[in-house]
């Protein structure tokens, strides 16, 4: 197959460059890997469920049917549901070619022009017991609920930091769970030197207000300055321990409640999905507020690879406010470099988009100071605490690996312990382990690497693979 365009990713910011690069009359291809577009943000309902008011699962749905309506009325625009692109190689022409695990088997597309829109995942942080069954992310709690509306459990606890636990505590709560408490591990007197930057953002304000009404109506207790310290049970999670945490996440000793629960949602916050653009060799750096990597890019959205744009997450966690005018801006550049449109055409709206990304840029980055990492966290780990759940690797493992043994980076200590050779490939105890190596090394985390490189950039079925290989042999 080959395209014009290729956007991997249908959340805000792959809606937005679709519509907007569809509409300068470039031919684009739309890749998701969920069923419906609308990523993780706009999740839709399967269409067999029928859903009568799908849009009361959103907050700002309307905006997302807006661009949904226009890729679908495009004739530009061709849209591929259900597909994973799990690696990509660069010709020395420029040209791209995507590989992508589909409902029928193995794909290759050739594109001219890739734009990005990958998206984020959750950040955990591991403490006892948080690998029983019914411990979960709080992401994969709301997808449950928005789009297969099941809940992950009828006594549900929510922890971790940052505003994301309020809109997954209404869902549950109206969903029908009894929500037994939601703990913010920070306190609104750490929030208060930065309450005058947010006073220009009252959009944001009244979102976060209604959900305040909403929890309060639903009877849902919120707690600051606790966290979930530790799961118990058996064959699944049956209770958790909650206590009082310092101002840097360390519990406070003699503060500890044991509540019974049957589910634990827990997130701090979201890593951008990088393994795509470091695969093609766009370039990255480190950003310490938020504790990971991000892909670099000049004002047009486009990284240090010619012809390859990026938007949204992985460029930053800023929300779909910075997601959806991202994605516009990259869909524009594209289309001008394609030679659908001139400068003089988009000069306009480009700068309305900047101005829109500067916007809410300003109060995500707020929000990143605000819910940032503390180190006290580490104090909620035992020896036998683990780290990495694919591989079983624990918190003992990986220090006898860095102090012993004297691994100094990421990859070392994987080759010692096997941590990030799972399943997941590293993206959930990839930061943690960066967080302990430096933690116990007294290096920049900007120095230890990652786990991001792979030829492979999402799990597949091992079929899919020899498929691809047995065609570019014949």
């Amino acid at each position: 197959m080959k395209t014009e365009v290729a956007i991997v990713g249908a959340g805000p910011a792959g809606l937005a460059a679709a519509a907007a690069a569809g509409e300068a009359g470039c031919h684009v291809t739309l890749i998701d890997s969920y069923a419906r577009p609308g990523g993780q943000y706009y999740k839709q309902i399967p269409q067999e469920l029928r859903a009568r008011r799908a849009h009361a699962l959103h907050v700002d749905f309307a905006k997302a049917a807006e661009l949904m309506a226009l890729i679908e009325a495009n004739p530009h625009i061709q849209v591929l549901s259900g597909a994973t692109v799990w690696t990509a190689q660069r010709a020395p022409s420029s040209a791209v070619t995507l590989s992508l695990d589909t409902a029928e088997g193995y794909r290759e597309l050739q594109t001219d022009y890739v734009i990005l829109a990958l998206g984020a995942y959750d950040r955990v942080l591991p403490f006892p017991g948080w690998d029983l069954p019914g411990v979960m992310t709080a992401g994969a709690a709301q997808t449950l609920t928005k789009s297969q509306r099941i809940l992950p459990g009828k006594r549900v606890v929510l922890s971790g930091s940052g505003p994301f636990l309020l809109p997954v505590a209404v869902g549950l709560a109206e969903g029908g769970a009894q929500v037994v408490g939601v703990f913010e591990a920070t306190t609104p007197l750490q929030w208060s030197r930065y309450a005058w930057q947010v006073w220009r953002h009252w959009d944001k304000l009244r979102e976060g207000a209604s959900y305040l009404r909403r929890l309060r109506a639903q009877r849902v207790p919120l707690s600051f300055g606790r966290a979930v310290i530790a799961a118990h049970g058996d064959e699944r999670v049956q209770q958790v321990t909650v206590a009082r945490v310092h101002a840097d996440w360390s519990p406070v000793a003699g503060s500890e409640e044991v509540l019974d629960v049957d589910a634990v949602c827990v997130g701090y916050g979201f890593l951008p999905s990088l393994e795509l653009p470091t695969l093609l060799g766009c370039a990255t750096r480190y950003d310490p507020l938020q504790a990971t990597f991000v892909v670099e890019h000049d004002a047009s959205m486009q990284s240090s690879q010619p012809g390859i744009y990026v938007a949204g997450e992985i460029t930053g966690i800023g929300g779909s406010a910075v997601a959806l005018a991202q994605g516009a801006l990259a869909g524009l550049a594209v289309a001008e470099q394609a030679g659908r449109l001139s400068k003089d055409e988009i000069r306009e709206k480009l700068t309305c988009y900047r101005r829109t990304v500067d916007h809410s840029q300003h109060f995500a980055a707020v929000l990143n100071q605000l819910f940032a990492l503390r180190p006290g966290w580490m104090r909620w780990l035992r020896p036998e605490t683990l780290v990495c759940r694919c591989e079983e690797v624990t918190y003992q493992q990986i220090e006898t690996a860095v102090k012993s043994n004297n691994a100094g980076d990421i990859k070392t200590v994987k080759s010692l312990t096997r941590c990030g050779m799972g399943l997941c490939q590293g993206r959930v105890c990839g930061h943690t382990v960066a967080a302990l190596t430096a933690a116990w090394t007294g290096r920049n985390p900007e120095t230890l690497g990652s786990l991001n490189n792979r030829p492979i950039a999402k799990p597949i079925q091992l079929g899919a693979a020899c498929e691809a290989e047995t065609l570019r042999l014949s």
